[in-house]
């Protein structure tokens, strides 16, 4: 007769590493990582799912094609910003984490995925909904006849700075960027507190 132990290991693996990272959680960082470093075009499901040590076939258990990977990676990595309540970081606290070091790499990967759109209907349907998304939690919190104005303005100043590490030529010292981004989004939301 089979323990406790034998039976918990009958059947299909837990998804879940040993670690406690689950297996779309891993894909998603793969995916974020090899979309950041190759490009859009550049990445294969089969380098994703290699990074994230499963079969190429494993990722259709969880996205449909790369496309759906990739954009939820871009969503994923995103959320990170603030897991605990995204939805309530000020505009000043998200340009904040778009200049830190550490987001250069989602701020390649959102790049890369805005630029995709522009070729891809697919993706370019994925951003749009995405970015609707983020625009209606700024425009609730934000109301008023120019909230539209206001939202795509700050989502440009967003965009604009994934391409922060590639102006490094220009001389410009972080601190002195930093204090003209929250100048630029004090103007935009004059009505969050500052900190």
């Amino acid at each position: 007769m089979p323990t406790a132990s034998d039976q918990r290991r009958l059947g299909r693996p837990p998804l879940v590493d040993g670690d406690g990272r689950a297996t779309a959680e891993r894909l998603l960082a793969a995916a974020a990582a090899a979309c950041a470093e190759r490009g859009f075009e550049a990445v294969t499901l089969a380098d994703v799912a290699r990074r994230a040590g499963v079969s190429a076939p494993a990722i259709y258990n969880h996205y449909g094609a790369k496309a759906q990977l990739l954009v939820a990676a871009g969503r994923w990595a995103l959320d990170r910003l603030s897991p605990a309540d995204s939805e309530r970081m000020s505009p000043r606290a998200v340009a904040r984490a778009f200049l830190e070091p550490s987001f250069a790499e989602t701020r390649r990967l959102i790049l890369e995925l805005h630029l995709a759109g522009q070729r891809h209907p697919d993706v370019a349907e994925l951003v749009r909904a995405w970015n609707d998304e983020h625009a209606a939690v700024l425009a609730r919190r934000f109301p008023g006849p120019d909230s539209p104005a206001r939202v795509a303005t700050f989502f440009a100043l967003l965009l604009g700075l994934c391409h922060l590490d590639s102006l490094g030529s220009i001389g410009a010292g972080p601190g002195a960027v930093q204090e003209r981004v929250f100048a630029m989004v004090d103007t935009l939301f004059p009505e969050e507190p500052t900190g």
